[in-house]
């Protein structure tokens, strides 16, 4: 029970510290709230009307709460704005704490810690810090939420000094209460009264902390008691029912009566404890708190059973018993209420599973999609550069062997040349030899009788033996050996101009031999003005008469 209520206490501090109540409010305030949100534009405001409109309803229709804190989650969502989406997470939190759903609740905070630390803001990382660990005391998990707070802690502290406050801000307080509340229930008292001290000492600097210094004050005064430190104990706890009575706060009275009742009963002072317990009773009657007049009920039917007042011990058994029903009749339709609101969120998350796979399917869809036209385009580039390299082998080839025909071409024509060379050479040669003889048998036909007549003999013989040795045939020779060296040449020409004389014929070899009209007349033994006649005349058969073409150079084309 104690640590139920210190839970409880806590979460209250939590909820005040974390969280705008419009509980106070009035119906006329949701009305514009509404109309707001739906007139609207701007996605910030529409969000936050709607947290404001989730938590008027948050004590009243959870349902109807949770609808509107998850319809601003899906506008934050949408807006893809993180400091939103965070805020709407920590309303969803906060609804689903304050009404007990404490899983769901450490989700959205766990969801909106992420977010916060990816935006790099540690007002907002602390303040989820601060909730988590809030959380985790609910669910008794000490050790863990500890480390929530202290880690919490320090952020809170640096973001003070860095707006250069020189006092801590108030949820610090609620960080110290809550520490307090962690090591009083791993039995490490003096730590806890430490961290209430701290909180008690803060909360006097700063404004409009009353409630949490009531608090604060009647958890100190809860674990002096425990310990057995009356005085103490008596100290504090009449020091929150003198700030409750400040600030009017009926149900804060009625909790400290309570506790100052249970505080007299401990040192068994039972006059003193009905008087504190009816006061109490009485206050709770008016605010309507079923659990204080429950715990009430129980702490009178033990007193006046301890003192054997039978009818007024069976009067408060009775009155107990109701309120425990009447407790256990709100805590079955609460959790009804939990689990409609579980069913609902389970049944959403199922739904966002199902389609965030169907979103992983897409997109592993996409992935292959993209794959096979990357490895298509792929193969397409590795085909077209196989293609383009045959191409540059082919054009490499093509090229090489244009090249190489141009270098037989070129060596043909020097080989032609050089056999021209030696044709000219080796014609000029036959002809300048028999020329030679010839001379040679003129002079001495025509000098014999001038030799003495013994040699005379001698001199036919050397006629005779010159004679010999003159080739008649070097014209046929010339022929043969021009038509080896050019052997379609003597063809073509007789395709172009068939009724050419020998000696036409013999001309157009020498030409084509590139022989000039001086050399022509060396061999032939003819003029040179019987060769340029003979070569105007050729001019003329060709069809050359009219043309700027050389001879030579027409008769090389052939």
């Amino acid at each position: 029970m104690k640590i139920l209520l210190q839970a409880f206490l806590c979460f209250i501090l939590l909820w005040l510290s974390i969280h705008c109540n419009l509980n106070a409010q009035s119906p006329a305030k949701v009305d514009s709230l509404l109309f707001k949100y739906e007139t609207s534009l701007d996605d910030s405001v529409r969000i936050a009307s709607l947290i404001e409109i989730a938590n008027y309803y948050s004590s009243t229709n959870l349902s109807l709460s949770f609808q509107y804190a998850d319809q601003a989650l899906e506008i934050a969502k949408h807006s893809r704005n993180n400091q939103f989406h965070s805020q709407a997470l920590m309303a969803i939190g906060n609804i689903c704490f304050f009404q007990g759903l404490l899983d769901i609740s450490f989700q959205h905070y766990y969801k909106a810690l992420e977010i916060n630390k990816e935006l790099g803001s540690n007002n907002g990382i602390a303040n989820a810090l601060t909730n988590l660990g809030g959380v985790l005391l609910q669910l008794m998990k000490f050790d863990e939420a500890k480390g929530y707070f202290h880690e919490a802690l320090p952020i809170f502290i640096d973001l003070a000094g860095k707006r250069g406050d020189t006092i801590p801000p108030f949820q610090v307080i609620s960080i110290y209460n809550n520490l307090g509340i962690v090591h009083e229930n791993l039995n490490e008292y003096n730590q806890a009264i430490d961290y209430y001290h701290r909180g008690i000492s803060l909360a006097k600097r700063l404004p409009h902390q009353q409630k949490n210094l009531a608090m604060l004050h009647n958890n100190l005064g809860s674990i002096h008691m425990k310990m057995g430190e009356f005085v103490e104990a008596h100290k504090n706890m009449n020091a929150a029912l003198r700030i409750r009575k400040e600030i009017n706060d009926k149900g804060g009275e009625a909790s400290s009566y309570r506790m100052l009742g249970i505080l007299y009963k401990s040192q068994q002072h039972y006059e003193k404890a009905l008087e504190n317990f009816y006061n109490g009773y009485s206050l709770a009657t008016v605010v309507g708190s079923t659990s204080i007049l429950s715990s009430i009920s129980d702490q009178l039917f033990e007193i006046f059973n301890s003192l054997n007042q039978s009818d007024s011990s069976l009067k408060y058994h009775i009155l107990s018993k109701d309120y425990s029903d009447k407790l256990k009749g709100e805590e079955t339709l609460r959790e009804f209420t939990k689990m409609e609101l579980t069913s609902q969120f389970q049944e959403k998350e199922n739904i966002r599973l199902m389609e965030q796979k169907r979103q992983k399917l897409r997109h592993l869809f996409t992935a292959i999609l993209l794959l096979l036209i990357a490895v298509i385009l792929g193969l397409l580039y590795v085909l077209s550069q196989n293609r383009l390299r045959r191409l540059s082998l082919l054009n490499n080839n093509i090229q090489l062997a244009s090249e190489k025909a141009a270098l037989e071409k070129e060596t043909l024509a020097k080989e032609l040349e050089i056999k021209d060379k030696e044709l000219t050479t080796n014609v000029i040669y036959q002809i300048r030899k028999n020329e030679l003889i010839q001379s040679i048998v003129e002079k001495l036909m025509a000098n014999r009788h001038s030799f003495k007549k013994e040699n005379q003999n001698l001199v036919e013989e050397l006629i005779k033996e010159l004679g010999m040795y003159k080739d008649d045939s070097i014209w046929m020779e010339f022929e043969t050996r021009f038509h080896q060296v050019h052997n379609q040449f003597y063809e073509k020409l007789n395709e172009i101009c068939p009724d050419l004389s020998p000696n036409e014929r013999r001309l157009c070899a020498f030409l084509r031999l590139n022989m000039s009209t001086k050399e022509i007349s060396s061999i032939t033994g003819q003029s040179l003005r019987s060769i340029d006649v003979a070569r105007t005349r050729l001019r003329k058969k060709l069809n050359l008469t009219n043309s700027d073409l050389g001879l030579i150079e027409y008769l090389s084309g052939i």
